[in-house]
């Protein structure tokens, strides 16, 4: 935190920040990226019940769980084609959310990753997501435990990002 993307001028809460633009990857091509700094990982967390809960019964393909297509995932890697969203930070308390977005077809497993205003953003104030990284459950190329320390400044903060 501290030398990330700030906003000019006031956004207020549930608007439509930006988008994570980058190269489309499979998963399996993901993961053998010698760097993951601005890799997203998307289309799994259809089926995310914390987040989904109050709109599991109103949105059909959520009751029945995933399926076998959901489990073959893609990530963006913004690295080498991207735009300013991959320099947003991460912070423990954000005030952006991402959601995944089909507008322009209607396969799960590749939604665009727009970010929303989680919160009434004063201008100057640094633009900020979870990164939503599981502790130990990020590995490196030979299977290892990733760590990373978290260093978000926020008072909920856990720590590490992974």
């Amino acid at each position: 935190m501290g030398w990330g993307v700030r906003t000019l001028d006031f956004i207020p809460y549930g608007s439509f920040v930006c988008e994570y633009i980058g190269e489309l990857l499979k998963d399996e091509e993901a993961q053998k990226r010698k760097s993951d700094e601005y890799l997203f990982a998307i289309g799994k967390n259809y089926h995310d019940v914390p987040r989904w809960k109050a709109q599991i019964k109103t949105i059909p393909s959520l009751q029945n769980g995933p399926t076998e297509d959901d489990e073959n995932g893609f990530a963006v890697d913004a690295l080498n084609q991207g735009n300013f969203a991959r320099f947003i930070n991460h912070s423990c308390t954000p005030n952006l959310y991402p959601q995944n977005v089909l507008h322009d077809h209607d396969n799960i497993s590749m939604p665009h990753i727009m970010f929303f205003a989680y919160e009434d953003i004063p201008p100057l104030k640094e633009l900020s997501y979870d990164y939503n990284y599981e502790i130990d459950k990020v590995y490196d190329s030979d299977g290892n435990i990733k760590m990373k320390p978290c260093f978000c400044g926020s008072t909920e903060c856990t720590g590490r990002l992974y």
